[in-house]
């Protein structure tokens, strides 16, 4: 009889990937930030199950809460309440910033929640140009309402048709020439790496073309939103420069664009605080959560503030999925937030954060291939390059699926130090529970030091 490992690589398809490479590590359980395997091996997850497992695995208070739901209801349509689903859209309301008067759209998974913000905010314009609150046209009428939508590069929001076309990340690259029309794109703000050169004024550029970006593609009378990670993600952990995401937010307000924080990875406590934008104290138009707001359950949120939520109050939402405000995702959110907030697991993410980010710092100086090491909370890459003085990447944006070093210390590290990292990314990826110890970060570290080694020998240095 084949293994149950055997028949998943048979029958599932893996995620961007080539089938015929699929070979799934097969796993008896999961406990605190480790995996542990039927071989016997015990491997420590250090990108926390796609970013979705904040509190690492089984936490038992969440697992309690799940258990109590599986007993009263575990999913019935949104003509009906449960008592979970209810309270989170409360307090989800509550703890995002700006009135509490929001309401929540809950879906399965960020892209799906990202399609429920790019929806609501075309609607929005739609209702409020129609309604008459419009000051007028500036333009001929070649669209009757603001539909477009600014994004950036290497930013990623999801895979599903909507959220793809609006990721400036190469995954975009398998739906065109496919995509939703209404995208455009603007370079992303990269201390290290950006289009415009080094230094403040390359910041200030960057504004400055996104400014012209909005303009010359009709502004508010064409352009409905921006969409942004408040920390970019999956292309390179890039924490925004002091005041950029306030100018940002700035520009939204001068063109009445509506403002989206995508904070489907950099929420629920990943960057120190409940949400990456407390640190700008903006108040974004429609927030996006998923990946660590359920635990254990697929389960997003889309959060409409007070001015967006109330244009539907006699308008129709245009969107739904089965499943939205599923109860027993919305048990084990309500828990998960109950030990981020009121435990005090996110009090302690900011110093560990500082622990691991030094530490990263003061490790990197003697490897010639690091270009660059940033993050925010317990949400970190080391950057790797060929040529430091080019900033030479070892990955570009054009070779995401080719092999390269990342994929060789990937290798490295599960084979030899037992920590899984994932390979596609753009450096290393250093994204633990935020239940990790100190212990576990010295680990970490010196795991990551060996890989750096090999590295400094495979590139020359």
């Amino acid at each position: 009889m084949a293994s149950f490992e055997d028949l998943q690589a048979r029958h599932m398809m893996q995620c961007w990937s080539r089938q015929a490479d699929y070979r799934p590590i097969p796993v008896e359980r999961t406990e605190g930030c480790w995996i542990h395997t039927t071989d016997g091996r015990r491997i420590f997850d250090l990108r926390s199950a796609h970013e979705c497992i904040n509190l690492g695995f089984n936490h038992p208070k969440v697992l309690a809460a799940m258990q109590r739901q599986m007993a009263q209801a575990v999913y019935v349509t949104d003509d009906f309440a449960t008592q979970p689903t209810a309270l989170l859209a409360q307090r989800l309301a509550e703890v995002t910033p700006g009135s509490a008067n929001k309401r929540v759209y809950f879906a399965q998974s960020g892209a799906g929640a990202v399609e429920a913000a790019i929806k609501g905010a075309r609607q929005y314009q739609y209702h409020r140009v129609f309604r008459g609150d419009s000051p007028g046209i500036d333009a001929p009428h070649q669209y009757p309402y603001p539909y477009k939508i600014i994004s950036r590069y290497r930013s990623w929001h999801g895979a599903t048709a909507g959220a793809a076309s609006v990721g400036g990340d190469p995954r975009r690259w398998f739906q065109d020439p496919l995509t939703v029309p209404g995208v455009v794109f603007a370079p992303e703000v990269n201390a290290y790496r950006s289009p415009f050169g080094p230094g403040t004024d390359a910041v200030e550029a960057g504004l400055h073309y996104l400014d012209y970006i909005i303009e010359q593609e009709g502004g508010s009378n064409k352009v409905a939103a921006m969409i942004i990670e408040p920390v970019v993600g999956s292309n390179g952990i890039i924490p925004p420069p002091p005041g950029y995401l306030q100018r940002v937010a700035a520009l939204c307000e001068k063109w009445n664009l509506l403002l989206i924080a995508d904070e489907t990875m950099t929420g629920m406590g990943r960057t120190g605080k409940l949400l990456a934008v407390e640190y700008a104290g903006i108040e974004p138009d429609i927030i996006v959560m998923g990946k660590a707001l359920g635990a254990y359950c697929p389960l997003t949120a889309t959060v409409f503030s007070e001015r967006v939520s109330e244009a539907f109050n006699d308008q129709i939402f245009g969107h739904g999925q089965s499943y939205s405000g599923h109860a027993l995702g919305a048990a084990a959110a309500l828990a998960s937030l109950e030990v981020l907030l009121d435990d005090g697991v996110l009090e302690t993410v900011s110093e560990k954060g500082d622990t691991l980010g030094r530490a990263l710092k003061r490790m990197t100086k003697r490897h010639a291939c690091v270009g660059d090491v940033r993050g925010l909370g317990l949400f970190w890459t080391v950057e790797l390059v060929s040529d430091v003085q080019n900033k030479t990447p070892v990955r570009r944006a054009t070779e995401k699926y080719d092999h390269t070093i990342i994929k060789d210390l990937a290798a490295f590290l599960l084979e030899e130090k037992g920590i899984y990292v994932p390979s596609d990314k753009f450096g290393l990826w250093v994204v633990p529970p935020l239940i990790v110890t100190h212990e576990e970060i010295d680990f970490i570290v010196q795991a990551m030091d060996d890989a750096l080694d090999l590295a400094d020998r495979a590139l020359g240095y």
